[in-house]
Order: C-alpha cells, then sequence, then structure tokens
C-alpha cells in the first residue's frame, strides 16, 4: 500500500499533466480564433483594395496562388500581383458607387501537433459591381448593370512568428464566375420614417463612396496599426 508521501507526489504528478494539457488546449483554442480573425480581416481588406494592408498579412517568403493565374512568391511580389494584375494597375481604394464584396465562409482550422503551423480551408462568395451612375435624372440604359458573382475555395497555410499568426501559401481555386443583370442598384435604405421618426439621426453617408462606410473597430494584427479606408473620388 501506498505511503501519505507517494499518494502526494502521484497527486503532483497527474495535477501537473493535467495543467499542461488544459494550456495546450486553451492555446490551441486561441491560436484557432486568432487564424480565424486574420482570414476574416483579409475578406475586410479586400473589400476595399486595400493592397498594403492585404500584403502584411502575409510571411516574407509567403505565396499567392488565385485559380490558374500563377503562384507569386514573396511579399512584394504578392504586392504587384494584386496591384497590378488583380487591380489591373488601379490605385489601392474604391471608386464611388463601386462594391465589392469577399464573404469567407465555413471555415476549418487545423493547427499543426507543433503549435506554429496551421492549414485552414475557407469558402468565399465574391460580389463586385457599381453603379454607372446614380444621378436622378439618369436614363434606363444608365442605369444597367451586371454584378458579377464568383465562388471559390481557400486552402491557405499559416505560420506563427513571434506569436502572430500569418499568412504563409494563399490558394484559392474558383469553382465558377458568373454575371447577374441587374435594372438599378442602389445603396440607401429609404427615407427616415415621418409616422414614427427616430431619436437621432443615422451615421452620414460618405459623398465619395456614395454610401456610409462602417470603419474598422481593429488594428491591423501583424502591423498594429489602424487601418482607414482609401475612397479615390474623395
Amino acid at each position: 500500500m501506498a505511503t501519505v508521501e507517494e499518494l502526494e507526489a502521484q497527486i503532483k504528478v497527474l495535477e501537473h499533466k493535467l495543467e499542461t494539457v488544459l494550456e495546450e488546449r486553451v492555446t490551441k483554442i486561441e491560436d484557432i480564433h486568432a487564424i480565424e480573425r486574420l482570414q476574416h480581416m483579409y475578406g475586410y481588406y479586400i473589400d476595399m483594395l486595400l493592397y498594403d494592408e492585404m500584403t502584411d498579412l502575409f510571411t516574407e517568403n509567403g505565396s499567392m496562388e488565385v485559380g490558374q493565374r500563377g503562384r507569386y512568391i514573396g511579399k512584394e511580389n504578392i504586392r504587384r500581383f494584386l496591384k497590378e494584375v488583380l487591380g489591373g494597375m488601379s490605385e489601392p481604394g474604391l471608386h464611388k458607387n463601386q462594391v465589392i464584396n469577399h464573404t469567407q465562409h465555413q471555415g476549418i482550422v487545423t493547427v499543426m501537433p507543433d503549435g506554429k503551423r496551421a492549414k485552414g480551408r475557407w469558402r468565399a462568395l465574391v460580389q463586385a459591381g457599381s453603379a454607372l451612375t446614380d444621378s436622378p435624372d439618369a436614363t434606363p440604359e444608365d442605369l444597367e448593370g451586371a454584378m458579377m458573382w464568383a465562388d471559390g475555395v481557400y486552402e491557405n497555410t499559416y505560420v506563427k512568428e513571434d506569436g502572430i499568426w500569418k499568412i504563409d501559401r494563399f490558394w484559392w481555386s474558383p469553382t465558377f464566375y458568373s454575371t447577374l443583370k441587374y435594372d438599378r442598384m442602389w445603396y440607401d435604405t429609404t427615407p427616415v420614417s415621418e409616422d414614427f421618426p427616430p431619436q437621432a439621426a443615422s451615421h452620414p453617408v460618405d459623398d465619395a463612396l456614395g454610401r456610409t462606410f462602417v470603419p474598422y473597430h481593429y488594428a491591423h494584427p501583424v502591423t498594429g496599426k489602424i487601418v482607414n479606408p482609401i475612397f479615390l473620388d474623395d
């Protein structure tokens, strides 16, 4: 029969093992949450065509592969690809009445046993379009347009550097592209109710964007900087 001292020693060993297991589980949960935030922030930055902020989410030797456009390796090549190829040599930021949405869905994150690398699979639904004019005197031809829709799957690799998760390999494989014709696109709700007026005014519309922009409440996860949108018609 074990002595009191031996039992106490066994209990201490079990307590240490339990603490280790709990710490590992908490760390893994925190890592998964950080990677989910990282991927979601990428989606919000590309919505506003913020090429530098998108690039800063990558490791120095990271890579980016979109469909059959090839694989670009290294941050500066990724930056050029975003601006010159995907962006068509455009300046960062949106034009008035331009709409771009990259929604991230069905995220599955798997952290490797070493806790320094991870894989993530996501589905992206992309919308892109604009109204040709917002003039009240516009003709039907002026108001006609088409929204581009696309769907695809990300299978990304992430690396933890100095405690910060970054994208190491970005791979998006599209499942389809399509266009949806519309007669008109508008950017606001119906006017204020006259029967039941609100107690305070809504946030103002940004004239350069053509609609209200909701500011980011968070800083960039890698640079720590506050990110502000760029409106090219300002």
